[in-house]
């Protein structure tokens, strides 16, 4: 050890000749370097490229994804990979652009879905549940009363006392109410 002592304090003279030497042969330019502060700024700033939500392409991409697969399963990490994001920079990115998370965006449009085909057709729950990618007529029931504060069969009677009588409606949209009984 006092041999690694010796030869520091050895070279240490001949360094010391050449440290008045090393300012006139380094120009820096300390304009460019960056200030802890300002990197700490910025990271705090709210207006950061991963906070600014989803761009345009990328939103049209989901809707529209979303809104032909809504009969499927849709998961966070497979909408993240189709606009080549990971999927939690994806959900905090569809926060920020839909206001709500994907899981209650893709519930919402598949209440919507029910929504449309309850009032349009006969179709027993059960079979609009499985339309609409819910396991079951419960899963239905429980969805749409937490989101639309009715259940199916209130929302039924009510928006076809609205159209003023009882429109039936084949799957197909077909108006059977003027059908001839044989």
């Amino acid at each position: 050890m006092t041999a690694t002592t010796a030869s520091r304090s050895a070279n240490a003279p001949i360094f010391a000749n050449h440290l008045h030497d090393i300012p006139s042969q380094i120009q820096l330019d300390l304009g460019s370097v960056k200030r802890p502060s300002d990197e700490v700024a910025r990271l705090s700033s709210p207006v950061r490229n991963h906070a600014n939500g989803l761009s345009d392409w990328q939103i049209k991409k989901i809707i529209r994804h979303v809104d032909q697969n809504i009969r499927s399963s849709l998961r966070i990490i497979d909408l993240g990979a189709l606009v080549h994001l990971s999927g939690s920079h994806f959900s905090r990115n569809f926060k920020i652009s839909f206001g709500e998370p994907p899981y209650a965006y893709v519930l919402s449009r598949r209440i919507a879905l029910a929504k449309d085909l309850i009032r349009n057709t006969d179709e027993p729950l059960s079979q609009i549940a499985h339309a609409c990618g819910m396991s079951d007529q419960a899963h239905l029931c429980k969805l749409f009363r937490r989101i639309a504060g009715t259940t199916p069969h209130q929302w039924r009677q009510r928006s076809r006392g609205e159209r003023g009588g009882n429109v039936r409606r084949g799957a197909d949209g077909t108006d059977f109410s003027q059908a001839v009984l044989p």
